[in-house]
């Protein structure tokens, strides 16, 4: 354990009953620093009989690194508390630690896991804005109730994360889904943002052709010509035809008209 991280532990966030909270979720960042946070988690099993079957699936060496991870753990715990929590706790391995730490602050946890739930059930993002700080904020919700015991599974993560999005994803979530895709969440964020930027990038703006909504210069032209072939069709002098007198036939032998 190195020395920075149990300063930082010990001066800022020492145990004193009112601050579980923020002490659970410091500790769990320097136990996850040190790769021995499952500590927290995971009971120490108990050692089977020698004799019995069970003896002989038991792995000895994974409980000997358990003990020794958990011991490492429960100095931290320890120290970073007041010196009367320390008497009531000293001969506790970090599961039952933390389990009887619990209970006696559980009234503020279940309070902010309420809280917490209540933001990322909310979460929801709108038309046209970046699916980026959607799912960082969303991340950093989960992250928030992981830090305080309440680790949800990858699926469901996802799954909440997925169930936020607008209609813009639904390719995207159906594909995801169809193909069994299995990813972490820093990897669904990348996803997304590449997803959004090219189907922002193959979006096309609809263009009116020409030719299918005449201007108003061209109507007004058409109304004209229509107008003047109107004017030339009716007839001039108040309106009746008067039938022209047209000449007879000019006659073949003497090239007079008439007969």
């Amino acid at each position: 354990m190195s020395n920075l991280s149990l300063k930082c532990l010990m001066e800022t966030n020492k145990l004193t009953g009112s601050n579980f909270t923020d002490w659970l979720r410091c500790l769990r960042l320097v136990l996850r620093l040190e790769k021995i946070e499952y500590v927290l988690d995971d009971p120490i099993s108990v050692i089977p009989d020698k004799n019995s079957a069970e003896y002989a699936k038991f792995d000895e060496a994974a409980h000997k690194k358990h003990v020794e991870d958990a011991t490492s753990a429960q100095c931290v715990m320890l120290t970073s508390m007041t010196t009367e929590l320390q008497r009531q706790r000293e001969h506790m391995f970090p599961f039952d630690m933390l389990k009887h730490l619990k209970s006696l602050y559980a009234l503020e946890a279940q309070t902010m896991e309420y809280e917490i739930l209540r933001d990322l059930f909310k979460c929801k993002l709108h038309e046209g804005s970046p699916v980026s700080d959607h799912v960082l904020k969303m991340i950093g919700l989960i992250e928030r109730l992981a830090s305080i015991g309440t680790m949800l599974p990858a699926t469901v993560s996802v799954n909440l994360i997925l169930q936020s999005l607008p209609a813009l994803f639904e390719n995207f979530i159906v594909n995801f889904n169809m193909n069994g895709t299995k990813a972490s969440l820093p990897e669904l964020h990348n996803m997304l943002k590449t997803y959004e930027s090219t189907t922002t990038k193959g979006k096309s703006v609809p263009m009116v052709s020409p030719s299918a909504t005449p201007s108003k210069k061209k109507n007004k032209q058409k109304k004209k010509q229509k107008k003047a072939l109107d004017a030339s069709l009716k007839p001039k002098g108040g309106g009746s035809h008067k039938r022209s007198k047209l000449p007879k036939d000019e006659c073949l032998f003497c090239h007079e008209n008439g007969h």
